[in-house]
């Protein structure tokens, strides 16, 4: 693809990873606890608006957070999302303000999950608690599809939980910018390995975390066996140009298609990863977040 010979970050995300160069912010401090509060906090500065759009409603629970869009559609799906951050950072009070804009724009409930962070606790026991929460929601709604969707390894989880844990209940699933190779670092490990947003470092102890775990349940995207293929549903994948993972992204797409897979594919060529939490204040992913609404979540193919 001519974006591999030649990329090129968008100008608004240019200026923001130039900005943090500048500011030499760290991409470990060494603490987890740490690295979380600073990560919320750059989002929380340059991703969000300080007044967000629309008159969403928002229901913290438990375990949840449910965004009700202001006007729902009247044959809207019910949208899970499990949230990126290598499942080390990150939580659903990060995405609540990208969820908001997502949720209107698809005029539909988007319902986020937490899950019990790495290293203080295991990927098993995460995944554990975290399918027994989903699958506890799927079971009360019944008057509507259900579409499972994820962000960076909430893409990877979304995948194992539509085929492992979940099969036949969701209508939809939806990987952005997912994490899809545990084993394998492409050319875009090297060409976008510091300063566009996810690290080659940070990548790599994410990787350290989640292999155990995939590996001990012989769980991998880019060998999936037919009879998984098989089992998958209708599937989005949203891949970034100028992110570490953009090449298992695009190779995943390709070997998908060739199956007998229903795959949808949409690729920004400029974009970073983890563009969708900059939403609130960047109109380039604002218009990338609207773009996906309209294209990744069809429940048929005339929508």
């Amino acid at each position: 693809m001519s974006d591999r010979l030649t990329p090129v970050l968008n100008a608004e995300f240019g200026r923001l990873a130039a900005a943090r160069r500048i500011a030499a912010v760290p991409a470990s401090t060494g603490s987890p606890a740490q690295d979380r509060i600073n990560a919320e906090r750059w989002i929380a500065r340059f991703g969000t608006a300080a007044e967000p759009d629309g008159g969403a409603a928002v229901e913290t629970g438990d375990h949840s957070v449910i965004i009700r869009p202001e006007q729902e559609a009247a044959d809207s799906p019910w949208v899970v999302y499990v949230h990126g951050g290598g499942m080390v950072y990150y939580s659903t009070s990060v995405f609540t303000p990208f969820l908001r804009t997502l949720a209107e724009d698809l005029r539909a409930p988007v319902e986020a999950f937490d899950y019990l962070k790495a290293p203080e606790h295991t990927v098993a026991q995460s995944v554990r608690e975290l399918a027994g929460h989903i699958e506890a929601r799927c079971r009360t709604v019944t008057d509507r599809p259900l579409v499972l969707a994820g962000d960076s390894v909430g893409g990877l989880l979304a995948l194992y939980l539509a085929l492992r844990v979940l099969p036949g209940v969701f209508s939809r699933v939806v990987l952005i910018y997912p994490v899809l190779d545990l084993h394998t670092e492409r050319e875009s490990y090297r060409t976008f390995g510091a300063g566009h947003f996810l690290d080659r470092d940070s990548m790599r102890l994410f990787k350290s975390v989640l292999h155990p775990f995939f590996s001990e349940a012989g769980f991998d995207p880019m060998a999936l066996p037919e009879s998984e293929v098989a089992r998958l549903p209708a599937c989005s994948v949203v891949t970034a140009g100028c992110d570490v993972l953009r090449d298992e992204g695009l190779a995943w797409a390709e070997h998908m298609t060739g199956r007998s897979a229903d795959v949808r594919h949409r690729h920004f060529p400029d974009l970073p990863h983890d563009f969708c939490l900059y939403a609130g204040k960047l109109p380039s992913a604002r218009d990338a977040v609207a773009e996906i609404a309209r294209t990744a979540f069809p429940l048929n193919e005339e929508s």
